[in-house]
């Protein structure tokens, strides 16, 4: 009874490492796959944008609008939310 216990135990250790083995040819794979098709030798490089206030105003508009909700709906945080807000530009 003992050896088919041991035939079994040692053939899913077999299968656990031969799975493994698998997945890492096949996640290098991917990753080289991915390397070479996120970096192609002739692309042009990315045009640069400078950061302005005028370039953020999207997303400071954003976290703005979050500060004034969160304040309307949690009248505690309204002191935290008035520094918050004393922090970010005027434009």
């Amino acid at each position: 009874m003992g050896r088919a216990i041991e035939d079994v135990t040692g053939r899913r250790r077999q299968g656990v490492v031969r799975r493994l083995a698998v997945a890492g040819v096949a996640g290098a794979a991917m990753a080289g796959a991915v390397a070479f098709a996120a970096a192609p030798a002739s692309a042009a490089p990315l045009p640069t944008i400078e950061p302005t206030v005028e370039n953020a105003a999207p997303t400071l508009d954003n976290i703005k609008l979050g500060i004034d909700r969160a304040m309307v709906t949690n009248p505690e945080l309204v002191p935290l939310g008035k520094f918050a807000l004393s922090l970010f530009p005027e434009y």
